[in-house]
């Protein structure tokens, strides 16, 4: 009886054993009629399986205002950001050459100026300049590298359009009256080449919508002036091209920074305003393209006005734009520049920039940029105040007139940022440029933010102008 008793129960074991493990493996229901246990069924309770989670699909975000331009940065051009002042830089391989008016608002000579400035052996080893004969004084010069071509424009509205030193084409431009700036007045007051548009923009003078406007130059096969775009306001003295956000910025000398939209094309811009606080006389458009840092240089002062055009907000119902963010900063060593901060180049694809008088005078600066932008408030983070040395024919620099004698270009043979500053003597003429390093002067022996004299060999190199 007792091994029956036995038996009995190695067999519930050894089933309770399967059937545990059939559970384990989601079996269902089993009858077994094996090892002399015949009619006796097990129930084994059916396994369910645990269903996998569903994933949530993340929520829908919600729509964000619309920005001005695209988010991405492509490869700057040579001449990327940089304002409508008075000389350009042209580059083509190894070779950097600058363009340089013989004149300047209501002023001067006729004219433009050829200038190498640089060469695969070095800067100031290229020939000598060629002058470019012109019907009408040339106040502002502009290049474009992508196609070699450079457009130069008059005081009237004569608008040249050269390849090397050969002048193509004139094409007159939709000016119908002047504006006066406190440099001089214009009817064609500056140019800016944007290559990637392979448009020319010009700022003028117009009776109507006016006293100043817009107007694009379609470098095209055939090249064409587009309807002109009222200002509303005086321009800036030196309006920039951001190719990147598609923008036109123009801070001018009653205070109002004005930036005009052309992100749905140049023939359907948008103009809006933003009257600074205090008014201040902003003197020239800059820009880091890199960050989207805006700058306006302030006459008379030593400050400059700085906003991150990635914080913008522009109403276009009002027609406005703000920056919480922005600021004017303030530099104490630059209030020895000749009538304060006026004209500003920033190197294209660099956070480095030049920043100078007018009028006269050899004492500039450079400034550093951040490198970030988008949260919180933009501040130049280091600057230092530099004194240009006398000129090779032992006469001190003296910084060129309006619309500002300077420029900044990045060196195609060292990767370098250099700025180009015009020295001009008598008649207004230009005489030598100054072609500046700005991050070793950045790096020099110094005095709190003031380079130590004498400047170390090689930052600063003097090319004959004409």
């Amino acid at each position: 009886m007792m091994d029956a008793i036995f038996k009995a129960k190695r067999i519930w074991w050894k089933w309770l054993v399967a059937a545990l493990v059939i559970v384990s493996l989601g079996g269902l229901y089993a009858c077994d009629e094996s090892d002399n246990n015949h009619g006796v069924i097990i129930i084994i309770p059916t396994h369910t399986q645990t269903p996998k989670p569903t994933s949530t699909p993340a929520p829908t975000p919600s729509p964000t205002p619309t920005k001005l331009g695209p988010t991405a940065t492509p490869t700057l051009a040579p001449a990327a950001c940089l304002p409508s002042s008075s000389t350009s830089v042209l580059i083509s391989g190894t070779d950097a050459t600058s363009y340089v008016p013989e004149g300047r608002w209501g002023a001067a000579s006729t004219g433009i100026e050829v200038v190498p400035i640089e060469t695969k052996t070095g800067i100031g080893t290229g020939p000598a300049p060629t002058l470019v004969t012109t019907p009408n004084i040339v106040n502002s010069c502009s290049s474009n590298s992508a196609t070699g071509q450079t457009v130069c424009v008059a005081n009237n509205t004569d608008t040249y359009i050269l390849t090397g030193s050969t002048l193509n084409k004139t094409v007159a431009s939709g000016a119908t009256n002047s504006q006066s700036f406190s440099g001089g007045s214009c009817e064609n007051c500056g140019v800016v080449v944007d290559s990637s548009l392979n448009k020319a923009l010009v700022t003028i003078g117009l009776t109507t919508g006016g006293p100043g406007g817009y107007q694009f130059l379609d470098l095209g096969t055939t090249p064409a002036f587009e309807p002109a775009i009222p200002a509303g306001a005086t321009t800036s003295e030196d309006a920039s091209i951001d190719p990147i956000r598609k923008l036109v910025l123009s801070p001018n000398e009653q205070g109002n920074y004005q930036i005009v939209d052309i992100s749905g094309g140049t023939t359907a811009a948008k103009v809006f305003n933003n009257a600074v606080a205090k008014s201040p006389e902003f003197d020239s458009a800059g820009e880091d393209c890199t960050t989207g840092i805006a700058l306006g240089t302030i006459e008379f002062t030593g400050d400059l006005f700085i906003a991150d055009l990635t914080q913008a907000k522009f109403d276009t119902t009002t027609n406005t734009w703000s920056d919480t963010a922005s600021q004017v900063q303030t530099f104490p060593e630059f209030a020895a520049l000749a009538a304060g901060t006026c004209g500003i180049a920033v190197a294209p694809g660099t956070h480095f920039g030049v920043v100078t008088g007018e009028f006269g005078g050899n004492v500039e600066g450079v400034i550093q940029l951040p490198a970030t932008s988008g949260t919180g408030t933009p501040a130049i983070l280091d600057w230092v105040q530099f004194t240009i040395p006398d000129l090779p024919d032992a006469t001190p620099f003296s910084m060129g007139f309006d619309p500002h004698t300077v420029t900044a270009y990045v060196s195609p043979n060292t990767g370098k940022a250099l700025a180009v500053l015009t020295s001009t003597g008598a008649g207004s003429k230009p005489t030598f440029l100054a072609v500046v390093d700005l991050e070793g002067l950045l790096k020099a022996p110094r005095t709190g933010h003031i380079v130590n004299t004498p400047i170390p060999a090689g930052l600063i190199t003097f090319v004959k102008a004409s």
